[in-house]
């Protein structure tokens, strides 16, 4: 088996690791404490497309500019069940700056009663801000979970808070000001 390989990117809102295998193969996203240390120690030259995705999660960080389509050939799922595969689908296509809820990925995918088993899936997901699970929340209102974590006072919880402003605050570059007044309810849209 080969070793994939990783960098560490410092970010505003914290470190995210990044992994690929040697075909050029996105392995995985997501937040690394500041002490862990990953795996490889020789990185090879990055293949284009990891280092047009780096690119773009650079910009993202810097402005909360969209990172485009998913590059889905781009991505390992093999590990990824059907359900979870669906869910990621229609996640990807709640736009930039916008949130929906748990119920409403669960009606999109024909199955109105399986909020919790999209939170399940979110929960797995592999490619944290890539796959844009931060734009999942409860119809109760807050936050939901994050990265596993549905305790507010837990910095995964900070981190989603966060990624949700920086998108909104690019979605209304002009009138940032305005914040969400005009949006209608999450569940309308």
């Amino acid at each position: 088996m080969t070793e994939d390989f990783a960098l560490r990117i410092e970010t505003r809102i914290g470190l995210v690791g990044v992994k690929w295998n040697p075909s050029g193969i996105l392995t995985g996203i997501r937040w690394i404490e500041e002490t862990e240390t990953l795996s490889s120690e020789k990185i090879p030259p990055v293949p284009a497309t990891i280092c047009k995705f780096l690119g773009q999660l650079q910009t993202y960080f810097e402005s909360g500019e969209p990172l485009g389509d998913i590059p889905w050939g781009s991505l390992d799922v093999r590990r990824w069940s059907d359900f979870q595969h669906c869910v990621y689908i229609v996640i990807s296509k709640i736009p930039h700056g916008e949130t929906r809820t748990y119920g409403w990925v669960a009606s999109r995918l024909g199955m109105p009663f399986a909020s919790r088993a999209v939170g399940q899936a979110l929960r797995r997901n592999p490619y944290l801000i890539l796959i844009p699970c931060h734009r999942v929340l409860p119809t109760t209102g807050g936050l939901g979970g994050f990265m596993g974590e549905d305790d507010p006072n837990k910095p995964e919880l900070r981190v989603k808070r966060r990624l949700l402003e920086l998108e909104e605050c690019y979605r209304n570059p002009m009138f940032s000001f305005l914040g969400a007044l005009g949006d209608a309810p999450a569940e309308a849209k």
